[in-house]
This record gives C-alpha cells, structure tokens and sequence, in this order.
C-alpha cells in the first residue's frame, strides 16, 4: 500500500537529520572548548589542521587533471605517516585513561582498523604503481626497438644495390 507518506529506503527521516545535526554540532562544540582549555590538545588539533591542509592543497594543486600525480601522491601519504605517529604518540601517552574508557578504547581500535585499511589501500595502490611502471618500461622497450627497426630500413632502402 504505497502512499503519499512512503519514502525510499536509503532516505534519511529528516527529524532524524537534524537530531545527527545537532549531535554533531554539540560534539563538535565540545570539542572546541577542550582545544581552548588545554593547551596539548590545541598543539595537537593545530598540527592536525596544518596537515590537512597541506593535503588538501597537494590534491587540489593541478585540479584540472583528472588523476593526481606521483608527486601528489607521495606528498599525501607522506602526510598520513605523520598524522599516524602523531596519533599514535597521543595514543600511547593516554593509555591510561583509554583503557578505562570504553568510548575511548572503542575510538583507538576503530582507528587501528581504519589504518590497516589504510595500508591496505597503500599496499595496493604500491602494486599497481609497480605494475605501470612495468608496463612503461615495457613500451619503452619496444619503441627503442621500432624506432630501430625503422632507422635499418631507412638505411638500406638508401644504399642502392651492388650490380
């Protein structure tokens, strides 16, 4: 009995919007608080925002290429590197209080499992990097051997033939 009321599976209730909205506004008003009042956290979350954006400025440069170069590449994941060792070092230094959190301890193993995603995304993305370069030298190879190839001929279609 579908009616005017139904709505597609997927669709957000948008009561149920605005009340995330609004979790997320809070927390995030939390948040900027705590940054306020503690002067590691505000080091931390400064160090955090000038890598993101240093990301993001590595992404965006060359906008108008439809794929990111080496280049860009390389800077992003030179960059997740240190975030991974700056988080990891706040990780160990609050072990403590982490352990006794359960909130927090699910937070610290849902960000293991985003970084082994991670590795995972850079292990494959490793692979297929070796496989173009692969590729490139194999293309290389074979147009040394055209432009060879081509270059006999040329040669031996000018010498005229002994009589």
């Amino acid at each position: 009995m579908g009616s005017q009321f139904s709505k597609k599976t997927g669709e957000a209730h948008p009561v149920l919007q605005l009340q995330g909205n609004l979790e997320f506004k809070a927390e995030l008003s939390f948040y900027e608080s705590e940054c306020r009042s503690d002067p590691d956290l505000k080091s931390f979350d400064a160090n955090l925002q000038d890598r993101m954006n240093h990301v993001i400025n590595a992404l965006a440069f060359g906008g108008e290429v439809q794929s990111l170069s080496f280049e860009s590449l390389k800077e992003v994941t030179g960059c997740l590197l240190e975030m991974d060792q700056l988080v990891v070092k706040v990780i160990l230094d609050c072990k403590q209080d982490i352990w006794k959190n359960q909130e927090l301890l699910d937070l610290v193993e849902e960000y293991f499992e985003n970084s082994l995603q991670t590795l995972d995304f850079c292990n494959a993305l490793e692979k297929c990097l070796k496989k173009a370069r692969d590729s490139q030298l194999i293309i290389n190879v074979a147009l040394q051997q055209f432009e060879e190839e081509e270059r006999d001929e040329g040669v031996n279609q000018r010498v005229p033939p002994d009589v």
